[in-house]
């Protein structure tokens, strides 16, 4: 979840000021060098443009090349976003009324360093209806309302497997994955062997209001896992409030269950195991743990419907 929010807090801050400082005001001489200067005050972080272009076959079109943003501390060796290049639509007579309406964002290669030794690589399609009342920067953010729907496909994550990495989280149950590598089916091991995650393509909706971006349907998909999230991320201090459920398909819980029976006091009623997850913190300190309320009062459930089995059974 770290990783799209920072997609979502960079590439939105990034749009929102882009189009609001350039298509509001009409200055096409100053736009690259303001709009530079404005999305690093505001993301508190360094940018660079190569080039902006625009048109006004269809709308107004904005095509941008060489977009690379970076931490203030960090060389551009080292960078947190980069876009080749991204094409933006927008409706011309609705900016009248500071209504922007986006037809399409389209980000064909979005490379973004997470800054733990991973990158995640998506192609990003996004429409958006964005309204504000003020053009300054600060206030801009603070009177902001949208609402959109964004699409990623092609995604993976280089250098980290997310199944292991929740499965390591259940340090009650010692050496579990260990234990599965051993016992698991080849085609099924090789899933945790992997040291990258393929995500399937993702859509969900969104709604920027109060400074916060809002989402209720986030599913994140992969042939291993996939992940149910809503919640909110702020704009300005970047703070998380999401809860998640993270769940294995029905064969490969079946299959992990085989591997290691105690996975089966995780599993639903339609023998899918899962698990409810909490992320919170700011971004770069953000902690994604599993709620292990839930996963004790599985055991217990289990091991006394077990009990009450056995005492039956000697009667």
């Amino acid at each position: 979840m770290k990783i799209f929010l920072i997609v979502i807090i960079s590439v939105l801050i990034l749009l929102v000021l882009a189009i609001a400082v350039f298509a509001l005001t009409f200055d096409a001489n100053r736009y690259k060098d303001l709009l530079i200067t404005k999305l690093e005050e505001s993301m508190n972080r360094d940018l660079t443009i190569d080039n902006i272009s625009i048109n006004l076959w269809h709308g107004l079109g904005i095509e941008a090349k060489g977009v690379v943003i970076k931490d203030r501390n960090k060389t551009w060796n080292d960078p947190l976003l980069t876009i080749k290049s991204l094409n933006v639509s927008v409706e011309i007579l609705p900016l009248l009324k500071k209504d922007i309406q986006i037809q399409r964002l389209r980000i064909p290669d979005l490379s973004i360093n997470t800054g733990s030794g991973t990158n995640f690589r998506c192609a990003l399609d996004l429409k958006v209806n964005i309204l504000i009342n003020s053009l300054s920067q600060e206030d801009m953010l603070k009177t902001l309302n949208a609402k959109g729907n964004m699409k990623a496909d092609n995604a993976v994550l280089e250098n980290m497997n997310v199944l292991k990495a929740a499965l390591d989280k259940l340090n009650m149950l010692p050496d579990l994955v260990q234990k599965l590598k051993d016992k698991l089916p080849e085609k099924y091991s090789k899933l945790l062997d992997q040291n990258y995650t393929a995500f399937k393509p993702m859509d969900a909706g969104f709604e920027i209001r109060d400074t916060r971006i809002y989402f209720d349907k986030l599913l994140v998909k992969s042939d291993a896992f996939y992940l149910a999230s809503k919640g909110s991320v702020g704009m300005l201090d970047q703070s998380l409030a999401i809860s998640s459920n993270f769940f294995i398909p029905k064969d490969l819980s079946g299959a992990f269950i085989s591997a290691v029976p105690e996975l089966g006091y995780l599993a639903d009623n339609e023998g899918l195991i899962t698990m409810p997850l909490e992320i919170k913190g700011k971004v770069p300190d953000v902690s994604i743990m599993p709620n292990l309320n839930y996963v004790l009062q599985k055991l217990i459930a289990s091991k006394g419907q077990e009990l009450l089995n056995k005492l039956f059974r000697n009667k």
